[in-house]
């Protein structure tokens, strides 16, 4: 059996103790039931991690402390109120940080996303949740927003119900966290679409092609359809798409196409050719020529490779046991978000979800202090 290869270490609070924690980047390692691919971790990096990928999306919460974000060629600091999703085409990485906490949310998109419909055709889903674009460039990497304090406070108690539920696993836990996730993702769906709006329409008005392109890649598109939907002339269009996605709107379907090509070809009941039709492709052969050009091989030899593939494992390294992480909640800020920390991780009451919020009674109700045991993040 296939042994998988870890790429890197963080604390996890476990026991009341920091202790380190492996993450594998793969489905086998990091989340192997295949029937409910989901984990939530709190860690803390102290030292910087490798820039790497994996095979499942990842929604990461700052909570606390500060860093240096590698994604997609770029870097930028992080700091509390970060939020930023990332996906299997993404390589992304750590750099000096310093006691830099973050919730981490490991899910497999197929099962948490393909269900949400009506969330699906809004642009705040398709910026954060959707694919990226096919080529980056410093400056691209746009699946992030920050929070300011209320808005961090209210994402940390449905943080607070992900971790409670997935650690507890009572009757009907699996119903819950999905219920929550969606919750979740369309919170931070409204934000970014509000925040983008808020900076401007050029943007809004490309998220908005990018999002029918995402939704119709699969049937003919013309650069004339889709200029018409940005308001804008073709030309205009083109120039403004290469400007946003650094590449032409032609090639940007093409690798949406390619991107789902992969993942069908991991099936070996699929037949190419009919693969190459299903996704828009004039030809089997032009098929294999587009994908050959993106993957580097045939689609015959890439789905050998992923059938027959074999990973080597990576010794994992020691930290200091016991390791204690340190405070930042002297801050109102860091306040409000530790009355938030999921019940494992928190010694006070979860504060009410912001006023007027209709879904309020998602919060559950604070645990008695002789039924928890807080590990100690030094949080007050």
């Amino acid at each position: 059996m296939k042994q998988p290869r870890i790429i890197g270490t963080a604390l996890e609070m476990l026991g009341g103790q920091a202790r380190p924690h492996a993450c594998y980047g793969t489905y086998v390692g990091d989340i192997p039931d295949p029937n409910f691919r989901f984990n939530i971790r709190f860690v803390e990096h102290i030292r910087s991690f490798p820039v790497h990928r994996h095979e499942y999306s990842e929604l990461t919460v700052v909570l606390g402390g500060r860093g240096i974000h590698l994604a997609d060629a770029e870097s930028y600091a992080l700091e509390e109120g970060d939020v930023f999703i990332i996906d299997g085409s993404i390589g992304h990485g750590f750099q000096d940080p310093v006691g830099l906490k973050l919730c981490d949310i490991m899910f497999d998109p197929r099962q948490f996303l393909a269900s949400c419909r009506e969330l699906s055709k809004t642009v705040g889903f398709h910026a954060l949740f959707g694919l990226p674009p096919p080529f980056g460039r410093p400056g691209s990497f746009r699946k992030k927003l920050h929070l300011v304090p209320e808005e961090l406070a209210y994402v940390t108690s449905l943080l607070s119900t992900l971790k409670d539920e997935f650690s507890r696993r009572a009757e009907g836990w699996q119903t819950m966290i999905k219920s929550t996730f969606h919750i979740l993702a369309t919170y931070l769906a409204r934000l970014y679409a509000h925040k983008q709006k808020a900076a401007g329409l050029r943007l809004i008005r490309m998220l908005n092609v990018v999002s029918y392109i995402q939704n119709h890649y699969r049937e003919p598109l013309c650069v004339e359809e889709l200029a018409r939907l940005a308001h804008w002339s073709p030309s205009q269009f083109e120039r403004n798409f290469k400007r946003l996605y650094n590449t032409t709107p032609v090639r940007f379907i093409n690798q949406l196409r390619l991107r789902e090509a992969c993942e069908l070809l991991k099936d070996p009941n699929r037949d190419i050719t009919t693969i190459a039709f299903d996704l828009g492709f004039c030809s089997s052969s032009f098929f294999g020529v587009q994908f050959k050009r993106f993957m580097g091989q045939s689609p015959s030899q890439y789905r050998r490779t992923k059938l027959a593939g074999f990973e080597t494992p990576m010794p994992l390294p020691t930290f200091a046991a016991g390791a204690r992480l340190n405070s930042d909640a002297t801050t109102p800020r860091g306040r409000a978000v530790n009355r938030a920390l999921p019940q494992p991780f928190r010694k006070t009451a979860r504060p009410p979800a912001p006023s007027g919020d209709p879904l309020a009674w998602m919060a559950p109700k604070p645990v008695p202090p002789e039924q928890e045991q807080a590990p100690d993040w030094g949080l007050r």
